[in-house]
């Protein structure tokens, strides 16, 4: 639901003001590297172990620029839907792991459960919205997108809430491949692929906005 919210919020912004799409698009890399900043490594790195999310990360990322290397070979394949294909990745790593935490903490405890997922999805349903509009890839996509990654939370949630804590090593890595995931999408496909077009500073003060963007709703939804 949190992914439809954010996805919705994409297309009216496309509907209304399809020239400040571009823009869009580089705030959500500071939304991103937000949810990287306050959000996922300060909850890593109270749950998990240093190391083991420092291997994860590394892992995910040196894999990210694996399958970008062979990307960069492929004939077909534009910059954007590369960038598109990398995010889904990130995110498919993210719910998976969210499922796991939490499932094991508190799958039938549903309340706050549910309003939580929902509020901290919204800006991955931007993200993946907003690239898909630049891609000019059907919008029916993101329905399948978001279906698929709904699924995979799901059965990761029940996983999660079976084995508890039997799965810790696996988990702490999930944790730091996704943050390594997240940051090769954010810094190299996102970030790094719209220097061009904005220049620098530009795009730095668009990055901050995002970032701080992101920093002021977490603190909202933990007030």
């Amino acid at each position: 639901m949190g992914l439809g919210i954010g996805g919705l919020l994409s297309s009216s912004i496309n509907r209304f003001f399809p020239k400040k799409l571009p823009y869009v698009y580089v705030i959500c890399g500071g939304i991103l590297i937000g949810i990287i900043t306050f959000d996922l490594i300060p909850h890593t790195l109270i749950d998990f172990e240093f190391r083991g999310v420092l291997l994860g990360t590394l892992t995910g990322y040196i894999i990210m620029l694996l399958i970008g290397h062979f990307f960069h070979h492929e004939d077909g394949i534009n910059v954007s839907e590369r960038t598109l294909g990398f995010l889904v990745a990130a995110i498919f790593f993210h719910h998976i792991i969210m499922g796991f935490s939490y499932g094991a903490v508190t799958l039938f405890n549903s309340h706050s459960f549910l309003t939580a997922m929902i509020l901290h999805q919204i800006p991955e349903g931007i993200a993946i919205m907003t690239t898909l509009l630049v891609t000019r890839i059907k919008g029916v996509t993101f329905l399948y997108i978001i279906t698929i990654l709904s699924v995979v939370f799901g059965v990761s949630a029940f996983l999660g809430e079976t084995i508890k804590g039997s799965a810790r090593t696996v988990d702490t890595l999930l944790t730091g491949t996704t943050i390594g995931t997240l940051l090769f999408v954010t810094l190299n496909e996102i970030i790094g692929k719209s220097k061009k077009q904005f220049g620098w500073i530009p795009l730095l003060l668009m990055v901050t906005f995002g970032a701080i963007m992101i920093k002021v709703y977490i603190s909202l939804l933990t007030d």
